[in-house]
């Protein structure tokens, strides 16, 4: 039961935090930043987004049908198991070019997907 409230919460909070840390980003941060940081920290908001789509989507088809074959085919491929996982790497490096509050709410969503994911 913990399992799922913790998967529940995470699953909520993940697509607040990268909403607001892209609005932040947006009106504030965006005209204080390199245009290398700039882009760095969007990479790193759009990487946290996707996973957390893949995950939901994971997440979803296991409720539905009690299994999950995978996108690519019947059979889950090593792609779908090793692009996440480096990706989510990439993704906290890529957030430390983010200044202020978006720093702390992307990694923080970063964070909350490997609760959401276990």
């Amino acid at each position: 039961m913990t399992r799922l409230l913790l998967a529940v919460t995470s699953c909520t909070a993940i697509p607040i935090l990268v909403a607001l840390a892209y609005l932040k980003w947006k009106r504030t941060v965006r005209r204080e930043l390199l245009p290398w940081r700039n882009g760095a920290g969007l990479a790193a908001i759009v990487i946290v987004f996707a996973l957390w789509l893949i995950q939901t989507a994971h997440w979803g088809a296991m409720a539905l049908h009690g299994k999950f074959a995978g996108f690519l085919g019947t059979n889950l491929t090593e792609a779908e198991w090793l692009l996440p996982a480096f990706y989510a790497y990439a993704a906290l490096l890529l957030a430390f070019a983010l200044k202020g509050i978006p720093r702390l709410q992307i990694i923080a969503a970063w964070l909350l997907l490997a609760v959401f994911k276990d």
